[in-house]
This record gives structure tokens, C-alpha cells and sequence, in this order.
């Protein structure tokens, strides 16, 4: 397992390739996770958690693929479906661009071509998905046995947009529950508080 930033979602067209920023690459999202696994006290007793120290550098390289590994266990068995998933992709791009009548030969093969040079692009985003999703389900299965209600956090280090992903998990989990992102104002400035609503 190879972990790497690569970007945005590409967007390939008979002109060329851009990329789409409203669908981010989850690379950025992975140690903010790790790092909430290590940092909250799934046992205590407390139902408010705060995350007073966030690390000054985030989870790179060797040493973030090791902490992928501690809490997805079965992520190998994940990433050897990346590969397939890859070539669905760019199998069905392939089809869309085969069977559009509107474009000529030349823009075809143009189009086809910027499908091809974007294969490992293609591959390392949905590599980071992947890990992102399982370290998120991993959250969600703690988060759920623990008594933990609200979690404080400082505005950085995209830990509320990472919880903010949480609570999309939490929604579809088994059992299913909702949760909400506040941004609140104290002594020290704004920060973010993620709540658990309804019952547990």
C-alpha cells in the first residue's frame, strides 16, 4: 500500500483534463482521522471530549501507512478491489466516449488518450478514498459503543470536515444516528463542536 496526495477528481475531455475541487482527494483527510482515532478516549466515561493538541505535522509516508494498518486490519482485502474499481472507471468512461455520436474520430481519440494518461491518477484517488472510508467506519463503530456526546475541536488540520464526513457514516451506520458540525465562539476564539442528537 502506496499512500500519496494526487489531487482533485479529474475531469477528462477530448480537450484535455481538469479536476473538480468540490470533490477533494481524501489523502488530506487520512491522518486528521488517524489522528482522532488515537486521540479520543473511546472508554471514558465523560460524554464531552475535547481535542486540545493537534499534531504541529500531519501523518506522511511510512509511518502513516503503518498507522492505516493498526486500525484497518482487513485494508489490503479493500485496496485489491481498487484495481477493479479503477478499470469499471475508466471501462465505462471508455464506453461513453466510444458511443458518443456527436464527436469525431480525432476527438475520440484525443479523449481516449486523456483517459489512458490518467489511469494511475485514477487509481491512487480511489486508493485514498478507500483508506479514508475504512479509518471513518472504524470511528463510527467506536464512536457508537462509547458515551462520548460531544467532541470540542480547534478549526484546523480538517477535523471538522472530517467529522463532518462522520456524520454521514453515522446516518447510514447499523445502528443509525444522527450528528451535527457547530462552529461556537469562546475565550479563545472559534472552534468547532461536533454533537450527538436524539438517544442513544
Amino acid at each position: 500500500m502506496k499512500l500519496h496526495y494526487v489531487g482533485a477528481k479529474p475531469v477528462v475531455n477530448h480537450r484535455g483534463v481538469s479536476f473538480d475541487d468540490t470533490k477533494p482527494d481524501r489523502y488530506s483527510f487520512i491522518s486528521p482521522a488517524i489522528e482522532l482515532l488515537e486521540t479520543l478516549d473511546f472508554d471514558t466515561e465523560q460524554e464531552e471530549h475535547h481535542l486540545h493538541e493537534p499534531r504541529k505535522k500531519p501523518y506522511h509516508g511510512e509511518e502513516l501507512e503503518t498507522k492505516v494498518r493498526e486500525y484497518c486490519d482487513d485494508i489490503e482485502g479493500m485496496l485489491a478491489e481498487t484495481e477493479a474499481k479503477t478499470r469499471e472507471l475508466i471501462a465505462d468512461l471508455e464506453r461513453k466516449v466510444s458511443e458518443a455520436s456527436q464527436l469525431s474520430p480525432d476527438e475520440k481519440r484525443a479523449w481516449l488518450g486523456n483517459i489512458a494518461s490518467m489511469r494511475d491518477y485514477y487509481l491512487q484517488y480511489i486508493i485514498n478514498e478507500t483508506v479514508y472510508r475504512c479509518l471513518l467506519r472504524k470511528l463510527a463503530d467506536r464512536f457508537l459503543r462509547s458515551n462520548i456526546r460531544e467532541i470540542t475541536f480547534p478549526l484546523k488540520n480538517n477535523y471538522g470536515l472530517t467529522l463532518q464526513d462522520l456524520t454521514y457514516i453515522l446516518k447510514d451506520h447499523k445502528p443509525p444516528f444522527d450528528a451535527e458540525i457547530r462552529v461556537e465562539k469562546g475565550d479563545r476564539g472559534l472552534y468547532g463542536r461536533f454533537v450527538r442528537l436524539g438517544s442513544r
